[in-house]
């Protein structure tokens, strides 16, 4: 039997009122309404798009059901939470954020002005129409302007949450010219970079295409995907190539992105083989690069090198962008290019009842809540100082 798909509506103080959508099927103004407040989020609004948002459903959702959550002041959508609703056990659901390992970044849509109202009105709402579901958000950066007024939220309120936070998405500033940009590398890389020119200059022509047109996008598509797959990448099992789901998805986001001007293919090319390429979304004064891979045929060319040398003198020269986010974790050879990092992390918010303390704990453990406490936090520095050896009598091991 189908499951009820009926949008869920719970009036609120104040005026407020909050809408739960159980199907990907809205209201034809919400996507606009959606969109202006993805766009003044920032240039990290780009990933928060109504269209962004519908091609994931479309190719990751299969396993779970929408719950997009509208908060509405007057008629007026003032707070969009996209999120899913999870069935982890026989009997035990729960709401979680739409994301998975192709999410760059995730948060809410919620208007400014109305940013504390609007965030307790959905915890408020997620109590009364799902009061024993857990609520996880992940990927939310912990700058984002939702993450600090949400945990103050939640430091008021009853019931248990945690909350984990960690270095992500390095990034770094266009240099402004080639000196800049080689003064910033260590000499090894710059060693690096001078030799793979040099290699490259004498086996053909390396050039850097840059895709940003609707010539030929879903051969310029498969032709990003293959050298990906070419790598370490689809040895691994982890290409896009490799996965339906994967593959339709970032199509999908290229059609959106190309027709709002938000998409960039690189394809480095030795003559005209594809040595290394990436795909990259733009918003505002940033470029943000989601994946990228190189052919392990031109691995003596440190094409991947190359590749990012020249996309950071595309963006100086060409595109007028001034930041490059490197996006996912913080890789080895993406620090060599940049210290700074972005941070974030997830958000476990657990049902203010007997049942969500005990999931809690079963989660977290006692040690995690003990720990708040600061006699005992106290206690623990003294085990700690009692146990560790003197810094004057060091020990001696056989």
């Amino acid at each position: 039997m189908g499951h009820d798909s009926t949008p869920l509506t719970v009036e609120l103080a104040g005026g407020w009122e909050a809408t739960a959508y159980r199907e990907w099927s809205f209201p034809r103004e919400l996507p606009g309404s959606w969109d202006a407040l993805a766009k003044a989020y920032g240039d990290l609004g780009v990933f928060l798009s109504f269209e962004n948002f519908s091609c994931w459903w479309r190719s990751f959702g299969a396993a779970a059901r929408p719950l997009v959550t509208v908060l509405s002041k007057g008629g007026k959508p003032m707070g969009i939470f996209p999120c899913q609703l999870v069935q982890e056990g026989t009997q035990q659901r729960s709401i979680r954020s739409l994301t998975n390992n192709e999410t760059h970044c995730y948060d809410f849509l919620v208007a400014g002005e109305e940013r504390p109202a609007a965030l307790s009105g959905f915890l408020l709402a997620a109590a009364r129409l799902f009061p024993a579901e857990s609520i996880t958000i992940e990927k939310m950066p912990a700058q984002g302007p939702n993450t600090g007024p949400l945990l103050e939220l939640l430091a008021r309120r009853g019931g248990r949450f945690h909350q984990s936070f960690h270095p992500t998405a390095p990034w770094l500033e266009v240099p402004q010219s080639e000196e800049e940009l080689l003064g910033r590398l260590s000499g090894r890389v710059q060693k690096s970079l001078r030799q793979s020119r040099k290699r490259g200059a004498r086996e053909g022509r390396i050039w850097l295409q840059a895709v940003t047109g609707n010539d030929s996008l879903e051969a310029t598509l498969s032709e990003v995907f293959e050298v990906e797959y070419r790598g370490w990448k689809g040895e691994a099992g982890t290409a896009i190539k490799c996965r339906h789901d994967a593959e339709s998805y970032y199509r999908g986001v290229a059609r959106w992105a190309l027709e709002s001007g938000a998409l960039v293919l690189f394809l480095l090319r030795l003559d005209q083989c594809v040595t290394a390429a990436c795909f990259c979304l733009v918003r505002g004064n940033t470029l943000f690069i989601l994946k990228t891979g190189y052919d392990e045929k031109y691995r003596h060319l440190t094409p991947g090198l190359l590749l990012l040398a020249e996309v950071l003198t595309w963006c100086r020269e060409t595109g007028g962008y001034s930041v490059c986010d490197l996006c996912g974790g913080c890789e080895p050879w993406k620090m060599e290019w940049t210290g700074r990092t972005g941070a974030s992390g997830m958000i476990t918010i657990y049902p203010a009842s007997f049942s969500g303390t005990l999931e809690y704990f079963r989660n977290c453990g006692w040690k995690l809540f003990l720990k708040k406490f600061r006699l005992v936090q106290y206690g623990l520095d003294l085990l700690r100082r009692d146990s560790a050896p003197s810094a004057r009598s060091p020990q001696v091991f056989p």
